[in-house]
């Protein structure tokens, strides 16, 4: 597994600005050249240019489908469409990215969300979805990272909050840090899948230790 450090245009939150999954990565137009060559190389992935800079919390997405807020323009829709996976459009605004946390093979998603539009994420990510939070809040999709084989918690968390959580998600290896020098909201500066990690450039080397031991298959 690789790891490397990146940022989008000096923003060390690539988790806001960015989305990966297995296969793809959803990457702004605007990034550089250099920044789409790094993630190819250590996710090994295609890259979907969309014109969003924040598609990281307006979306989540697996191998299976995506799911975009209402805010999410028709013109980002055609280029997400370009992934040949099932797309759903909520009909409210909800940061989906913030609001989800979810993989292959299960997912937990804030209570916040009406149950009507929680059936159809779980329908398009062909997924079990569990209502819940990570330590009282509503932002599960912030508060942690996951992959189809690890995952890292937010240091608020507590240690029966990360083993509920790896048997819910289906995780091998779960732990806890921040990321960027002690931020707790972890997702906002990782990128990754089981075959490569990124994280912000401020990310510390005890931070950095934790991590690569969730994420090493």
């Amino acid at each position: 597994m690789e790891f490397e450090f990146a940022d989008f245009l000096g923003n060390i939150h690539i988790g806001v600005s960015m989305l990966s999954t297995e296969n793809f990565i959803f990457l702004p137009i605007l990034a550089p050249d250099t920044l789409k060559q790094l993630i190819e190389r250590v996710l090994k992935v295609k890259t979907i240019k969309v014109a969003e800079n924040i598609i990281g919390s307006l979306a989540i997405a697996n191998s299976h489908g995506i799911v975009v807020s209402n805010v999410i323009s028709e013109e980002v829709l055609e280029q997400l469409k370009k992934t040949d996976l099932p797309i759903y459009k909520s009909s409210e605004f909800f940061a989906f990215g913030n609001v989800v946390l979810a993989n292959d093979y299960a997912g937990i998603i804030s209570p916040v969300v009406p149950k009507n539009i929680r059936k159809n994420i779980s329908d398009v990510l062909n997924i079990p979805l569990e209502t819940g939070t990570i330590v009282n809040s509503d932002l599960v999709g912030s508060l942690a990272y996951i992959t189809n084989y690890g995952g890292v918690f937010t240091p608020l968390a507590s240690e029966e909050d990360t083993l509920r959580m790896k048997e819910i998600l289906k995780l091998k290896k779960v732990g806890i840090s921040s990321i960027n020098k002690g931020s707790e909201f972890v997702a906002s500066g990782i990128l990754g899948n089981t075959k490569g990690i990124l994280v912000g450039r401020e990310t510390t080397g005890i931070e950095i230790m934790e991590i690569t031991r969730c994420f090493s298959l």
